[in-house]
């Protein structure tokens, strides 16, 4: 997959069309998962599970958009293994799979969820894993423009109407940072511009999607590390907050992996230590 073009034309679609999926391409969704699918930390397990339009009906309640139930011919259900990683590694599968639903010209949005008993029930899941990741999937009707919306507190709320989809929620130099956190010189120089290749992963980065677009995160390159960071966001639930972890480090890393090889990231007490802002945390660090 060409994952750099991939996320610049990636979006959430809020409205499907009344067909499903051929059986073909359901198969083709499974099999790359099974077999190909890159996992951030391999030895979590998994399990997907593939629902058909039925599905809305039984998840009214249980999982939504910011409360609102995105209705679609199909969802993806992400179940994970227990770990103190595992939303951060189901958040990185998961927008995989979503780069793959549009490498298969489908289109799909991310749904929210707080009990994961809760959609096991409703969806008649009989298994010990939790669920980790929800999905609405399916062929998108064309919109000629959206509605952003971007929260900065409850009194603050940029609405802004979009014809297109490329733009980055935030700059890269609004969330990458050189040496310090907050401290931007010479960082074009660092990363260089449109045709630098480490530009174009912290590029992706910036497009990757969060919940009501917070993107509670930033990077901090220091001592040859690429540092992943999390900052205080009240907005946030736990659960939602991990997954954005996720997904903006599979943007990264899909996109810098092709020059730069296989990334190996590191997590907890073997991740780079750096001087914060208090609230603020190293999630995971890298070496190009």
């Amino acid at each position: 997959m060409d994952y750099s073009a991939l996320i610049q034309n990636r979006k959430s679609v809020r409205a499907f069309a009344d067909r499903p999926i051929p059986t073909s391409v359901q198969i083709e969704l499974e099999a790359y998962y099974q077999n190909a699918c890159p996992r951030l930390v391999p030895e979590i397990q998994t399990e997907l599970c593939v629902f058909g339009d039925d599905t809305k009906q039984a998840l009214e309640g249980a999982a939504g958009y910011n409360q609102f139930l995105v209705g679609a011919p199909h969802y993806l259900v992400l179940l994970s293994g227990k770990h103190p990683l595992a939303e951060i590694n189901a958040g990185y599968i998961m927008e995989d799979l979503v780069l793959k639903l549009l490498d298969l010209d489908l289109g799909s949005c991310w749904l929210t969820f707080t009990d994961s008993e809760q959609v096991k029930k409703a969806l008649g899941i009989a298994s010990d894993l939790d669920v980790a990741a929800i999905v609405a999937f399916g062929y998108s009707l064309k919109a000629k423009k959206r509605l952003r919306i971007n929260i900065l507190s409850m009194s603050n709320v940029d609405i802004s109407a979009k014809r297109h989809y490329f733009d980055p929620k935030r700059s890269v130099s609004d969330m990458v940072y050189l040496d310090t956190w907050g401290n931007s010189e010479k960082l074009d120089e660092y990363i260089g511009f449109f045709d630098d290749m480490l530009w174009e992963a912290f590029y992706a980065a910036s497009l990757a999607p969060s919940y009501l677009n917070r993107q509670a995160y930033g990077f901090v390159i220091h001592e040859g590390s690429i540092i992943l960071v999390s900052r205080p966001d009240s907005y946030n639930t736990e659960i939602d907050g991990a997954l954005s972890l996720g997904i903006v480090l599979q943007h990264f890393t899909s996109v810098a992996s092709a020059w730069a090889g296989k990334l190996s990231w590191h997590f907890g007490s073997e991740a780079a230590a750096l001087p914060l802002p208090e609230g603020y945390a190293v999630v995971a660090s890298c070496v190009l």
